[in-house]
């Protein structure tokens, strides 16, 4: 399989070629690449990928391709359906491989958790509604490179914590290791 970074779509003399290990290094849950073609949720890790780096990655086996654009899945006002909306936690974990290998989770008040994303240069953000039924839902999806998506984190921190049932954010260290941080919203 060969996977390919591209910086931009075009020129190509801006792309290059890279191992599946190079890779790994950049974003640890490519090292469990049969477990995510396994599960079926290559492209959308991908595509999370592409959003935490920041660049256009396309990868393919000679067979298939999947294709990573940052910014693709913000929100933008049109009626295309939300990406993972109505999701739970956990189906969010399983379905982005958020669940995969050594994920640092760090469970801390909103309050601490909102200030802490402001200082984020990218990440993104889940915030998770109440619903009838087992697990809130997921209701909003924002990106943090993205300046309204920056601006509506900044909207949560300074809502009630009435709707809202819990915030997830996760970002890639140094490492390539994911860094998820969450919070329950019952002290907003």
């Amino acid at each position: 399989m060969f996977f390919q970074i591209e910086s931009a779509p075009e020129p190509p003399e801006y792309s290059f070629t890279m191992t599946v290990d190079a890779l790994a290094q950049r974003d640890a849950r490519f090292a469990r690449l049969s477990t995510l073609r396994a599960r079926g949720i290559l492209a959308d890790v991908v595509q999370d990928s592409a959003d935490l780096q920041n660049v256009h990655l396309r990868l393919g086996d000679g067979r298939a391709a999947w294709r990573g654009t940052p910014g693709q899945l913000n929100e933008d006002g049109s009626l295309r359906p939300r990406p993972f909306h109505g999701w739970s936690e956990d189906a969010l974990s399983y379905g982005l491989g958020l669940d995969l290998g050594r994920p640092r989770v760090r469970v801390m008040p909103a309050t601490d958790l909102l200030a802490a994303l402001r200082s984020w240069p990218a990440g993104l953000v889940y915030a998770f509604h109440r619903r009838p039924g087992p697990a809130p839902a997921l209701a909003r999806r924002l990106n943090l490179s993205a300046f309204i998506d920056r601006l509506e984190v900044e909207f949560l921190a300074s809502l009630p914590g009435r709707d809202l049932a819990a915030i997830r954010a996760h970002r890639l260290s140094a490492d390539g290791q994911l860094d998820i941080w969450r919070s329950s919203l019952q002290e907003l």
